[in-house]
């Protein structure tokens, strides 16, 4: 690619600069604002007074927000809330139509060179934590927190609600796929496209994962209480 097609190919960091400084400026420490290292394109920023770690080198777009870069999806640029804590280990690229939230208990955490091609969706409460060399396809979605909880009959029990989220180094994650709560995946793995995760994978690196047919976890003794509902996420 020469010069003039790269200058045509990121013309959109031009339209992303203002934005961009106000929101370095605003949440990063001078030293690290002061190299832009967040480009943001299209934000719709809702509550974002948490916190935003870098914890390697910045340079300038080493985070980048909203990048077009699927055009099967609108070029809608990304949603952000981050009311807990967002961590960078390195290059991280999100693309359009995708909407990440942070809750105020949640740490969200991504390694070095994660990519999202498009329209990801990650809703992190509790713990979620993408390594090294994660490739991502689009309409994927991450969530650590059932939001609600259920009750067993017994009236004695209730279940967690939440679960930490991990996916290993080196890992695709393909098309129209679903990690929930719980959710631990060795590194060097593929998951199939449209696979549901639900726990942990028990399989050892290097593995393809898929979900083939349907599972009934539990037939008796368990339902939800709307009346009863919040979840209490704590805090180790």
């Amino acid at each position: 690619m020469g010069v003039l097609d790269k200058l045509w190919h990121n013309r959109w960091i031009i339209r992303a600069l203002i934005p961009s400084v106000i929101f370095n400026f605003r949440h990063l420490p001078f030293s690290q604002a002061a190299r832009l290292p967040i480009l943001l394109r299209k934000a719709r920023l809702r509550n974002c007074s948490g916190k935003f770690i870098f914890n390697c080198p910045v340079r300038f777009g080493l985070v980048k927000f909203g990048v077009n870069n699927v055009s099967l999806y609108p070029d809608s640029g990304i949603t952000l809330e981050n009311r807990g804590k967002i961590v960078f280990n390195g290059y991280l690229s999100v693309g359009n139509a995708s909407a990440i939230s942070v809750g105020e208990t949640g740490v969200l955490e991504f390694g070095e060179k994660v990519i999202a091609t498009s329209s990801l969706k990650i809703a992190c409460y509790h713990s979620i934590k993408l390594n090294d060399n994660i490739l991502i396809g689009w309409d994927c979605m991450m969530i650590d927190t059932d939001f609600h909880k259920l009750k067993y009959t017994d009236q004695k029990r209730y279940s967690k609600g939440y679960g930490s989220i991990a996916v290993g180094s080196n890992t695709w994650v393909a098309n129209n796929c679903k990690l929930y709560k719980n959710s631990t995946i060795p590194e060097n793995c593929v998951i199939g496209a449209d696979t549901i995760i639900h726990g942990p994978v028990d399989c050892q690196p290097y593995s393809l994962i898929t979900t083939e047919i349907s599972t009934i976890v539990k037939t008796v003794g368990i339902y939800h209480d709307k009346d009863d509902d919040e979840i209490n996420i704590i805090r180790n």
